[in-house]
């Protein structure tokens, strides 16, 4: 019986995510967080109440992934519950869809990539021996998306992972020569995406044990808040590409191990 955490998951993608899962016939014990106690409990409520003969597990905690206290909080409860997660889902995201500002795009690469890291690694100890890491990406990551400046930066083949941390810390300078591309307007949101591939291309591997893999997934571009409505897809598909990847072998398939996964299939970082 699998384990599996969801973060930001009391609406969006994260939600459709969990229900899918809730709602199958494949026991998991699936654990969901959120920011917001009273949402993310009203978000269980629902789905046990819409799904009464379940034969899963789902359990609420609280999570602001911008919070030290509350990573720290998880942490040791998931360390005191003697868990071992086998489906780590970083989902938690926000999205300026339209011009922000320097503090705005600050706070965008906090919560999309540095707060990301910060979990992650926290949470290495306590994943199984052959977890799935699934880091909740975008299509707008690719280098194509992103200013001349990033690019370089991100395909320097000198680039450490400090250098990573550097490069999102000064957000602002590096991405100054941003030119919108439609769909992406404005440039945090697609830097904070291209950060975490080239974290999940170049760093995490390393970290985890043989038998562990990770992914950056794109679930596609689907309705929702962050989405939008005039998103092409309905919000149900944004759970595929995550529920396709969660029922694969817990065996590192070097095909897709570290890579940008759209549609069930590889695309270019």
């Amino acid at each position: 019986r699998r384990t599996i955490l969801v973060t930001g998951a009391n609406k969006g993608i994260g939600y459709v995510t969990i229900e899918k899962f809730f709602s199958e016939s494949t026991p998991y014990d699936i654990i969901l967080t959120s920011r917001d106690i009273k949402l993310g409990e009203k978000a269980i409520e629902t789905l046990i109440n819409k799904y009464p003969n379940s034969s899963n597990t789902l359990i609420y905690h609280q999570l602001e992934v911008n919070d030290d206290q509350s990573v720290d909080n998880l942490v040791r409860w998931v360390k005191e519950s003697n868990k071992k997660i086998d489906v780590l889902i970083n989902n938690a995201a926000i999205h300026y869809s339209k011009e922000s500002n320097d503090e705005q795009k600050r706070y965008l690469i906090k919560t999309n990539f540095l707060s990301v890291v910060n979990l992650t690694e926290k949470l290495l100890p306590y994943l199984s021996e052959d977890a799935k890491i699934l880091q909740i990406s975008s299509f707008l990551g690719q280098l194509a998306y992103q200013g001349p400046k990033l690019q370089k930066g991100l395909t320097d083949p000198n680039l450490t992972q400090q250098g990573l941390i550097d490069i999102a810390q000064n957000i602002i300078e590096i991405t100054s020569d941003f030119q919108a591309i439609y769909p992406a307007i404005e440039p945090s949101y697609p830097a904070s995406k291209a950060l975490l591939n080239f974290y999940v291309k170049n760093f995490l591997p390393a970290k985890l044990k043989p038998n562990q893999q990770v992914y950056a997934v794109h679930p596609g571009w689907v309705q929702t808040d962050m989405g939008g409505q005039e998103a092409p897809q309905p919000l149900e598909e944004g759970a595929d590409n995550i529920a396709y990847l969660t029922s694969l072998p817990y065996k590192v398939d070097p095909e897709i191990n570290a890579k940008l996964i759209a549609d069930r299939k590889v695309l270019e970082f």
